[in-house]
């Protein structure tokens, strides 16, 4: 008899546990987290389990000049890191960081929640800004060729200590943009497939560019795949990003030196700097990672590596969840950051109400970014089928003006 009164006390305390638990589920709305780290999301049709092991430590790394121009598009890489954190789950399972090397003035103009490098000592569970200040010696190294100093940050010190720890590392230029849809890439869940290494697939020369690459890299002891077109962000293991680096550099180094030139076999008819997009010094750094890369990765290489979803142009008009790292074009479509540059200071000349008025029509931008919050959720509901109406062109134009009505906000402009 007491074993059966003990049975039925048990199972009405089991009850009332599970009515508690239910109560609380549906009165705090859309998730739970607890200290096992399972999420339980009302508007989700999955439980998602999130545990240490399954964690993905991603970071996006670049260096930053001291030009404005840089600072300013900093700022929208930014912007752009900040809002793909509104997209939990996804966010949780993918801990994405954002760690600069910067030139003064420009360390001093970062956002208050970046923090210095030298608190990054472990994963952490919530995305962090991190910064570095660039060593004087890099920038004084390259000199000749600034655009270098983007890639020989990898190779200090500070670098090294800090990214062993993470499972990607994301390569990219002060101009890029992020997309929400780079979670479903990092969890395998997205139609483009992510390999062992991928690279932005834009194409910057011609057939006389590839072969006199290829002849270089015979001549210099390097092999080289015949893959070409290999943009300038890498998505790639941290080891790797290293070997990049010093391939990189020290091919980019040679290039400068021998490569250019009305006296250089083949390059009588062009003036010292070369032609575009035949022959050109500015792309220096692009031609010694071309070589890199190739040798590098020799044996692997294909096209499949060129990523339509890396560095896919900010004037697209695909949908935003086509790609997952943006990149904003030297050129004059829609979005265009020079454009946008110019619109930018006429905006500011204009007097206050205009601005007022103009600010609070949020079908551009405000509207946009709401709306791919709700093509997130609709992915979910329909387990993960990726698709969805907002464009890669409406996606940037609505962060970059919203970045802008914020930055007027901030300085109480008169």
């Amino acid at each position: 008899m007491a074993l059966r009164v003990t049975r039925s006390v048990t199972i009405f305390i089991m009850i009332i546990v599970i009515c508690l638990f239910i109560t609380i589920y549906y009165h705090n709305g859309s998730s739970l987290l607890t200290k096992n780290n399972i999420i339980i999301n009302n508007n989700y049709s999955t439980i998602e389990i999130i545990t240490d092991k399954t964690i993905i430590h991603t970071a996006v790394i670049l260096s930053l000049a001291k030009e404005p121009s840089h600072i300013a598009e900093f700022h929208l890489l930014y912007d752009s890191w900040r809002f793909i954190q509104n997209f939990s789950p996804l966010s949780q399972q993918v801990i994405i960081d954002l760690i600069v090397f910067c030139e003064q003035p420009s360390c001093s103009q970062l956002p208050s929640s970046c923090l210095p490098l030298s608190y990054n000592k472990q994963s952490q569970l919530i995305p962090t800004c991190y910064y570095e200040e660039l060593s004087v010696k890099i920038v004084q190294e390259w000199s000749d060729y600034l655009y270098m100093t983007s890639i020989a940050f990898l190779l200090t010190k500070e670098y090294k200590e800090t990214i062993l720890k993470y499972h990607w590392i994301l390569r990219v230029d002060q101009d890029a943009i992020l997309s929400p849809a780079l979670f479903f890439g990092l969890l395998k869940k997205h139609p483009v497939k992510l390999y062992d290494m991928q690279f932005g697939g834009v194409g910057h020369g011609t057939d006389f560019t590839h072969e006199r690459l290829r002849d270089i890299a015979k001549k210099l002891g390097y092999k080289h795949a015949g893959i070409h077109n290999l943009c300038s962000t890498w998505l790639v293991h941290p080891n790797d990003s290293i070997e990049i680096a010093k391939l990189t550099t020290t091919i980019g180094r040679h290039f400068l030196q021998k490569e250019y030139g009305p006296n250089v076999p083949g390059l009588e008819k062009l003036p010292a700097i070369g032609e575009w997009p035949k022959w050109w010094r500015g792309v220096t750094s692009l031609y010694a990672a071309d070589i890199g890369i190739n040798h590098l990765y020799f044996s692997s290489l294909g096209h499949q590596h060129e990523s339509s979803a890396i560095d896919h142009p900010g004037f697209s008009t695909l949908s935003i969840w086509d790609a997952w790292h943006i990149h904003c074009l030297h050129n004059s479509e829609e979005f265009s950051k020079f454009n946008h540059r110019t619109q930018l200071s006429q905006f500011l000349d204009l007097n206050q109400a205009i601005r007022i008025n103009k600010m609070s029509n949020i079908t551009y931008t405000q509207n946009i970014l709401k709306e791919v919050i709700n093509e997130f959720h609709l992915i979910q509901k329909n387990n993960g089928k990726i698709s969805g109406k907002i464009t890669v062109r409406d996606y940037v134009t609505a962060l970059a003006w919203q970045k802008a009505h914020a930055a007027t906000g901030a300085i109480n402009l008169d």
